[in-house]
């Protein structure tokens, strides 16, 4: 009797210790993703224990995987710090992403089912709703299921994998793109235009859409990157 009480003593402290790890790991993840822990921010465990009220080891824990997410770096006599993400990284990533989704466009229009039309067109119409009620993250969200959906409907394995390599920096990019002021508007009318090409079954509009938008992505984040509007 007294080891059954012991053991479960020992998976409910289990338990709370995981539950404190996710809240830790996703908060933080959510601030880097938005912006407000920037490219090498130093994420110090004392200093975080102390802010969420808990022990060293759930922080350990979060850090550890941010690192395996590729948001935080890790340096000798540094320490835990946010990853930079530089101007030529943007430039690497949005060459291979325009390439990429601009293929799965063409092949989406091509593939795509009556039941994947009714939910991207659901959601575009949802995220002009959510913009014109004033909630931009709600708008970017929706939006971007637009992306998803091309990439799910595409279905081309060796271009998920090298999407999903640089996923999270890719939506780091995503957050800082849509405070550009109009961006988000505009953003949301390409996504309208792809949406029409790939439904009327026009792969190569599709693509040549698709890639236009990333490019102008790309070409807003670069342009306010460079006049100071905002760092990355």
């Amino acid at each position: 009797m007294e080891c059954a009480k012991v053991k479960k003593e020992a998976m409910v402290n289990h338990d709370q210790g995981n539950s404190r790890f996710i809240v830790v790991y996703e908060t933080l993840k959510k601030k880097i993703m938005e912006g407000e822990l920037p490219s090498n921010t130093p994420l110090v465990e004392e200093k975080l224990a102390k802010e969420f009220q808990m022990s060293r080891t759930p922080i350990r824990e979060a850090i550890r995987h941010l690192v395996q997410d590729g948001l935080v770096e890790f340096f000798p006599r540094r320490g835990a710090l946010v990853k930079e993400i530089t101007v030529k990284d943007l430039e690497d990533i949005f060459t291979v992403r325009e390439a990429l989704e601009g293929i799965s466009a063409r092949i989406a229009a091509s593939v795509i089912t009556e039941q994947k039309i009714i939910l991207l067109h659901e959601a575009l119409k949802k995220a002009d709703q959510e913009l014109e009620n004033g909630d931009k993250d709600q708008s970017f969200e929706l939006g971007n299921t637009l992306h998803e959906i091309v990439l799910d409907v595409a279905n081309n394995n060796k271009i998920l994998t090298i999407v999903s390599d640089f996923k999270n920096q890719i939506q780091r990019f995503h957050y800082f793109s849509y405070h550009i002021p109009g961006r988000l508007e505009l953003s949301n009318k390409e996504h309208w235009e792809i949406f029409e090409a790939i439904q009327a079954g026009d792969g190569e509009l599709a693509e040549r859409r698709m890639r236009k938008h990333v490019r102008g992505t790309k070409e807003s984040i670069l342009f306010a990157v460079k006049n100071n509007i905002r760092t990355i």
